[in-house]
Parts: structure tokens; sequence; C-alpha cells
């Protein structure tokens, strides 16, 4: 049997990022939103663990995150990882807007219905944040707010479906690099505000305390910055960049932008709410049993 599902992409509606923590994470405190740019994802029986990849180059060996999902469930289930994977992969990499995680996290979703080994919603969520940091959030989708070093997920109510732009430039930045510069500008020091700020604000986006990291890695960023301010009512940088996110522009606005920064991908997406996510995230080849989220606030 054969099963397909999407898996969406996320923005950072405000990140904002604490010291370094004894284990070298650092502790956040984000809120997440999935958006409907999304890779494509099926699997089926097979007698060996077999990946294929089309669309985006991802990377290949111990740093591809299906391969790393689909062993670490298997190992928490004490079989063999069998299976054929297929990637459709349409989400840019290195860009903040978490495509290897979601990958990952359908990924766990998928096999747990090909190997008819679904596990409780705790255990699984164990096996995701061992893959990385944003990969829990990745199993409920809609709106969530982010702790800890992204292993906290508490699902929140869904804000209202939101058109943006996304502005993705010609090249990846590493998360990795970001923090690192992130360290060096607070002496890893830094301290967590008690709120977001959009929850005091009418802003759909707030601050990310690693803009000026990823501006310092990557000088083009700057430019980029100024040509979306000239066309959207709000900017900012998701994630560790590299994209931008975009509200309020007009369609003219988006020609001019694609007109300014020719060498950049311009995409027009809408925000997913939980149920939404839930859909395309179980849609495809046979029953779709439980999956985590289900009765949490916001459903």
């Amino acid at each position: 049997m054969l099963f397909d599902a999407e898996a969406p992409a996320k923005i950072n509606r405000e990140l904002r990022v604490g010291g370094r923590r004894a284990d070298d994470f650092h502790e956040i405190r984000s809120r997440f939103c999935t958006i409907d740019l999304a890779d494509r994802l099926e699997v089926e029986e097979s007698e060996s663990l077999e990946i294929s990849c089309s669309g985006i180059p991802v990377p290949e060996g111990n740093d591809n995150l299906i391969a790393r999902a689909a062993k670490g469930l298997a190992a928490e289930l004490g079989i063999e990882p069998r299976a054929r994977i297929r990637l459709e992969k349409r989400i840019p990499v290195g860009a903040g807007l978490g495509g290897g995680s979601a990958d990952a996290a359908v990924t766990l979703l998928l096999l747990s219905r090909l190997w008819e080994t679904p596990l409780p919603e705790e255990d699984l969520t164990r096996v995701a944040a061992r893959l990385g940091s944003d990969v829990p959030f990745f199993l409920f989708g809609g709106e969530a707010d982010v702790g800890g070093r992204g292993e906290r997920v508490s699902p929140r109510e869904d804000s209202p479906a939101r058109e943006l732009l996304l502005l993705v430039p010609p090249f990846s930045i590493a998360t990795g690099d970001v923090y690192a510069a992130y360290s060096r500008r607070t002496g890893g020091a830094a301290r967590l505000p008690e709120r977001l700020e959009i929850d005091t604000t009418l802003n759909f986006l707030g601050p990310n305390d690693l803009a000026s990291a990823v501006l310092e890695i990557q000088e083009q960023m700057a430019d980029y910055l100024r040509s979306a301010r000239q066309v959207a009512s709000e900017v900012g940088i998701t994630g560790s960049g590299s994209a931008l996110v975009l509200c309020g522009v007009t369609a003219e606005g988006e020609r001019a932008l694609a007109r300014i920064q020719p060498g950049a991908s311009v995409y027009r997406v809408r925000t997913l709410g939980r149920e939404d996510y839930r859909r395309r995230t179980t849609q495809g080849g046979g029953p779709h049993g439980n999956h985590p989220g289900e009765g949490f606030p916001g459903r």
C-alpha cells in the first residue's frame, strides 16, 4: 500500500532567543505558523530503506532527515526500517522555513501508518525531538507557541487565514552559523522576554532576535530587506533566514519586487490552520487513523 501526504513549511511570526543552555542549544520563545508552501512525500512497502528525491536538491547520508526519521522510528519500534520513500522537494533549503523538519515529521506520520504501529503521542514527539529542534512542531502544525530548544509545543487557537509573500534570496544560510554569530553578539547570556510582542500589538510579525546575526553572516540580506520594505506593510526574517516574510503586498508590489530582485524567488502563500494541516499531512493511501494534536486547544 502507498501512503502520500504534503509536508507544509512554517514561518516564525516572532522569534526570541535566550542564552546558551548546558546542552549547547539556545532557549527560545517563538510563535510558529504553518503555510501552504509544501513538499510532497510518498511511502510504500519495500525490502529495504530506499529514498529518492526530485526537485530542489537535499543533503544525503547522515544529514538526510528523512533517512534519520525512518531509522529513528524503526529503532523505537524494534523493527527494520523497510520502506521506499519518495520526496518531491519544493520548500527552499536553508531559508528558515523548516522544510527538512517538516519532511522528517511527516515521514514519521506516514511510516507509522505504513508499518501499522502507531506510537502514543508522547513517544512519537520524543522521537521527533531527537531528530531536530523544529520537528515536534510539525507533528501538529497550525499555530503554536514553541519553547525550550523547540521541543516544547503548545498549540494555540488558529488566527484567521492570512495571505503573505515570501521573498527567498538565491542562497541558503546555515542555522549553526547564525546561532554562533548570535552567541558572539550576546555573550551567550541573552534573556528571554516574558511574553511575545505580537500578543500585545496589532502586528502580524514581531521581532526576530536572530535578524542581526543573519545580516552579519550574509550582508546581501540588507539589500533584500530594503527591497521588501518598499512594497510591504510588515517585513521580517523568518527563523535563521534567508527567507523574508512580507505582509500587505499588492499584486503590483509583487511584480515590482520581482523586477527589483530578479535573482530571488517570490511565493504568494497562505497560513494553514491546524485542521487544514492535519488533512494535508494525512490525506492519501487508506484510513487516516489518529494524528498527533487531536484534542489540543484550538482544534
